[in-house]
């Protein structure tokens, strides 16, 4: 059976080619690593191991941010008559783990979870670096708009690191 994306019709005249399927597999990775980033950073911003409100304020920008870097990939994903994914990663188990504070020996604090937050969000900046390096697989539109959503998460990182940094000179 010929999938409906592959046809003529009101999904619009894309075949799904093989330079099309590359750039659908990484824009649908980025989308589940920000599905995931959402989850770990409301979870985080709603549980009462965060009692600091400027904390609880970045973790809700963080995930608003994902949310708008979501919208965005799925519309390119669409546009280019593939199906975007709606489900988070493996590896968004790993995000959470981290900003449960489960890899603190300590038990969970303010210090901590910033230490947290901080590798996680490292590890989605290298997800997105990885993506860029596939130039060869992206348009460059669709290269700027990954760009400028790395460049989000990077702004979002320095925020996390100058409060971790706050929080740890008044320990």
């Amino acid at each position: 059976m010929k999938s409906k994306f592959n046809e003529q019709g009101e999904h619009g005249p894309w075949k799904i080619t093989g330079q099309n399927k590359k750039t659908l597999n990484i824009l649908n990775d980025l989308i589940r690593i920000n599905i995931d980033r959402i989850t770990g950073y409301e979870k985080a911003a709603h549980a009462e191991t965060t009692p600091e409100p400027e904390i609880r304020d970045i973790f809700y920008r963080m995930a608003t941010d994902s949310r708008a870097y979501v919208n965005t990939l799925h519309a390119e994903v669409l546009h280019l008559g593939g199906a975007p994914v709606t489900q988070s990663t493996i590896s968004g188990k790993i995000h959470l783990h981290w900003l449960e504070g489960k890899n603190s020996f300590d038990g969970v604090d303010t210090p901590s979870r910033l230490g947290a937050s901080l590798a996680a969000e490292l590890a989605v900046q290298k997800a997105y670096e990885q993506a860029l390096d596939e130039q060869n697989h992206l348009s460059p539109p669709i290269h700027d708009l990954v760009e400028n959503q790395s460049w989000g998460l990077e702004r979002s990182y320095q925020r996390l690191a100058v409060l971790s940094e706050s929080f740890n000179q008044t320990i």
